[in-house]
């Protein structure tokens, strides 16, 4: 549903010493989101006018005005708010200049100036102000010609107008104005910049996978993969070749847990952690151990009272640790046994007594 153009901001007047900055805010609420312009003195202002400049931000135009001219910039300031839908509406403030000692009494001093910060993401950032005037004038900040949104929960002033900055993120960078404002006027401290510092670091591997897992045939595995970096890798698994098992719209940051149930098959699973400084890769085989084959081609010779030689063959891939023989001698019930193991032939020689 349509709605015509509504001022809910209006620029105020204001109050510059020659030479200073003037910024005007104004915003407006429609359907459609109104167009807002400027006017000086009835006469739409352009971008050709080098000092003065238009930013439009989440609703919010600032007319700046920089420097300010005694005789060329006092005048009435138009914000005109425009959809298409009824009539335009618009809001006016007058900026009154004021020459070297014409400055009236209570007009804002600003006795501590902000000065260039550079700090590492996620610390605490402090951009100083503090200003005289009477009354006692309320500051406020700009950022790069925007004013600062304070219902930002990082951002905070406290009681003598300084600006705090908690867990600070890249996008903190930028130029930094305290602006001290009360009903005789208004002053601004230059520009100044606040950098953010962000670690960047490739990912690696905190808690790899082990090489191998030597598992019984049926069994459960966890695994287990941590990756840390600046910024903080993605991390995914992978089954053998190309079978990926984490989903492309759910892949965990810095720590990815893989379950497998009823293992089968020896197979490799690969642990890859991503992020925009590179990819990382480490691969484990899980290996079954099953059952071994019986062993062929099983023969006996040197039968004597007292011993036999017992000789076979194996063809199986498992590596074997022990053989068992087991007999039993005609007419006992038990008997134990004592086998030794040729190291070339692997030939097995047996003693039983009777």
């Amino acid at each position: 549903m349509t709605h015509p153009p509504e001022i809910i901001k209006k620029p105020v007047n204001q109050g510059v010493r020659v030479g200073g900055v003037a910024t005007f805010f104004c915003a407006a609420r429609g359907d459609p989101q109104p167009t807002v312009i400027w006017r000086k003195n009835s006469k739409k202002i352009t971008m050709t006018q080098s000092r003065y400049t238009v930013y439009d931000a989440n609703g919010v135009s600032m007319l700046r005005i920089e420097p300010v001219r005694a005789g060329r910039d006092d005048a009435p300031y138009e914000c005109v708010a425009e959809n298409g839908v009824g009539d335009a509406v618009s809001a006016e403030a007058t900026l009154t200049v004021y020459e070297g000692d014409k400055t009236p009494a209570g007009f804002p001093v600003i006795q501590q100036f902000p000065t260039i910060r550079v700090i590492e993401t996620g610390h605490t950032a402090v951009m100083q102000c503090k200003a005289t005037g009477s009354p006692p004038p309320k500051i406020f900040w700009i950022k790069d010609m925007k004013r600062v949104d304070m219902t930002n929960p990082r951002y905070s002033i406290n009681n003598e107008g300084s600006l705090q900055i908690d867990n600070s993120e890249e996008s903190d960078m930028g130029k930094y104005e305290c602006v001290a404002e009360n009903s005789v006027g208004t002053e601004h401290t230059k520009p100044t910049p606040l950098y953010v510092k962000v670690r960047r670091v490739p990912p690696t591997f905190s808690r790899p996978p082990e090489p191998v897992y030597e598992v019984m045939l049926g069994a459960n595995l966890t695994l287990t993969c941590v990756a840390v970096g600046s910024p903080m890798p993605s991390v995914k698994w992978r089954k053998g070749v190309d079978q990926d098992l984490t989903p492309e719209n759910d892949v965990p940051v810095g720590r990815n847990v893989l379950e497998l149930t009823d293992i089968r098959v020896s197979t490799n699973y690969t642990c890859i952690a991503q992020s925009s400084l590179g990819v990382i890769e480490a691969t484990s085989l899980v290996k079954v151990q099953s059952l071994p084959a019986a062993p062929t081609d099983v023969t006996i010779s040197e039968v004597t009272a007292t011993q036999v030689r017992l000789e076979w063959s194996y063809k199986g891939p498992e590596d074997l640790q022990y053989y068992v023989i087991q007999y039993k001698p005609k007419n006992a019930n038990q008997a134990s046994v004592s086998c030794s193991e040729d190291p070339i032939t692997h030939a097995r020689m047996c003693w039983f007594m009777k």
